[in-house]
């Protein structure tokens, strides 16, 4: 028997509309308060969102934004880090329903992710700066089937999620700014299950991007490089997307980190490691921090939804 099946039954209603975009209803808070329900692609939006829009939210981050780049008293210049997270919805389209043929399709998409400009207009600099726009992706695991195989539902058509980070980093000298270098990390709680569908959003996302750089080339490479990392690993089968979540939290705090020269904003398997570590001590350790971030999550919610209905 499913935890939600023990709750007392209630009208399925509206209860929040984030920024107009994030729509979460009286089911999805009744997810957060079972600890043994999948989170939907309705919280995964959502959260990602907040933490878009409001990324002192993270617990232990500076309320700093990683678009601030900064520079110390020694006059080290610290990285330029722009992170953008994308909607499940997005992805689905993405792989199942985007024509890569249609200029305006895609035009609209890489304008809308706000990528830095493919130029050589860079501002005279006295040293090298690098520029990242670190993208999340949500992913799951039907995201590797075909448009025919696919069937849309309340988990997206899957059973799995997990974390792509897509870094596109751009060096600046005081000359040029170089062609992009672009790097794909895998973050799975269950290490392995999930490859196949971030290999195939990995493909499709650098084609995109591709055509907003025309610079790059895939070097007579037939598919990109995914790094699979190491990454906590659930000891469940109904956590995988609170750890999604809280990857991205850990690994958002260290890119607003690099502003005040805390790191270098790179993701090395050094400073994953750290991220990771750090981001679980101050959630309450390995065993607590996905009901930790589950009970947060739903907190968040009452307290907007709150304000909405005394909104209207």
């Amino acid at each position: 028997v499913k935890c939600h099946e023990l709750l007392p039954k209630m009208t399925n209603k509206l209860i929040l509309n984030y920024l107009g975009d994030a729509v979460i209803y009286s089911s999805d808070l009744q997810i957060l308060d079972c600890p043994t329900e999948w989170l939907n692609s309705d919280l995964i939006h959502f959260h990602s969102l907040r933490l878009q829009n409001e990324p002192h939210l993270v617990i232990g981050s500076d309320t700093k934004s990683g678009k601030d780049n900064a520079t110390d008293s020694s006059g080290e210049h610290h990285p330029n880090i722009d992170c953008l997270f994308l909607d499940p919805t997005v992805i689905s389209f993405l792989m199942h329903q985007l024509d890569e043929s249609d200029e305006d399709e895609v035009s609209s998409l890489t304008l809308a992710w706000k990528l830095p400009p493919p130029n050589n207009d860079a501002k005279q600099q006295q040293q090298q700066q690098h520029e990242i726009k670190r993208i999340f992706v949500p992913i799951n695991d039907q995201h590797k089937s075909s448009h025919m195989a696919y069937t849309p539902g309340q988990y997206a058509g899957g059973t799995h999620w997990s974390l792509l980070v897509i870094d596109i980093i751009i060096t600046s000298t005081s000359e040029h700014k170089t062609k992009p270098e672009i790097l794909f990390y895998s973050f799975d709680s269950h290490r392995g299950y999930n490859i196949s569908a971030a290999k195939a959003v990995a493909n499709k996302m650098y084609s995109v991007i591709q055509q907003h750089y025309t610079s790059l080339q895939r070097d007579g490479l037939s598919t990109v490089n995914v790094i699979d990392c190491e990454a906590l690993q659930q000891n469940n089968d109904y956590d995988c997307g609170l750890y999604t979540l809280g990857f991205a939290e850990a690994l958002l705090r260290h890119s607003n980190e690099s502003v005040n020269g805390s790191n270098n904003g790179l993701l090395d398997e050094k400073a994953i490691e750290s991220a990771f570590t750090s981001y679980m001590n101050d959630m309450g350790g390995k065993v607590n921090f996905a009901s930790n971030l589950r009970r947060r999550i739903g907190d968040d919610i009452r307290k907007l939804a709150l304000e909405y209905q005394q909104s209207k």
